[in-house]
């Protein structure tokens, strides 16, 4: 069979779109041709000097993987899209200490102290610092969350007042309904060491009648501060100097002397909030 036969000996079923090289490997040109063919004349023709590509189907691929591309893109951004505006609140370490500072929102300072916190058991402990200012008693408190509990406790007279606390909420915890709101870099985010990436969250306290903002550590969960606003009064709480360690267990046990001591109710909204006041 010659060439110029093939093609009337292939004339079949199905019509392509061919672009053909004719002739030898030197010398051969390109050619525009609609051919009728079947399997057996592009294997025929593979054999030979002719070579035909069926555009009609590459075409068909190409769109097909462009398609499938785009809906790969599409659906990676969209769950990038989804983390970013759906994070989960983070859990705080089981263990933390550091300073705490609150002022009001019109910029009195209210209390500065050393905390502690086992977010695991749910027990606070905070004692004010002494050189902070001159008050003539300074805040010692230790809070069991889990067992309702605050103690007010002065070490020097071995005194103590033990109140129920109904309610659980604090800044040292993020609750699970928060909302997230963004993420952003506290100083400069292009030189190590020279910022820090935090997120910040809010939400409300519907039995406080108040509301909150809250900056965390993007890595770790770390509190760095927290807006409390309120009908009866706006806190603003710093946490700086912040380990994911306690030197000392036993700050969260209540002193012996406590131990006598008679549980006064308090109403069902009397909170960590109210320690702090002008």
């Amino acid at each position: 069979m010659v060439q110029g036969q093939r093609a009337d000996v292939c004339l079949k079923k199905r019509l392509f779109d061919c672009r053909c090289w004719s002739g030898g490997i030197e010398g051969g040109q390109w050619r525009e041709r609609r051919v009728t063919m079947n399997r057996l004349y592009k294997k025929d023709c593979l054999q030979s000097s002719w070579l035909c590509l069926d555009l009609r189907t590459i075409r068909r691929k190409a769109m097909m993987r462009a398609i499938e591309l785009f809906c790969v893109v599409f659906w990676c951004l969209c769950a990038a899209t989804w983390a970013s505006t759906n994070r989960e609140p983070c859990q705080s370490p089981s263990m933390t200490s550091g300073t705490l500072s609150v002022s009001s929102t019109g910029g009195h300072d209210i209390a500065e102290g050393h905390f502690n916190y086992n977010s695991t058991a749910k027990k606070l402990r905070f004692v004010e610092s002494e050189s902070h200012s001159h008050k003539s008693s300074h805040m010692d408190v230790l809070i069991h969350f889990e067992e309702g509990v605050l103690y007010e406790i002065d070490s020097k007279n071995e005194s103590c007042k033990k109140q129920t606390l109904k309610y659980h909420r604090h800044p040292m915890e993020l609750p699970s309904d928060a909302h997230y709101e963004s993420e952003a870099y506290l100083g400069s985010p292009s030189k190590s060491e020279k910022g820090l990436r935090v997120r910040t969250w809010n939400g409300k306290l519907p039995d406080l009648h108040a509301n909150y903002t809250t900056l965390t550590t993007s890595c770790g969960c770390l509190t760095v501060s927290y807006c409390y606003h309120s009908e009866k009064t706006d806190l603003y709480f710093s946490f700086m100097n912040v380990e994911t360690e306690v030197d000392d267990a036993h700050v969260f046990a209540p002193p012996a002397y406590c131990d006598a001591v008679a549980l006064e109710d308090t109403p069902d909204d009397h909170s960590f909030f109210d320690l702090f006041h002008d």
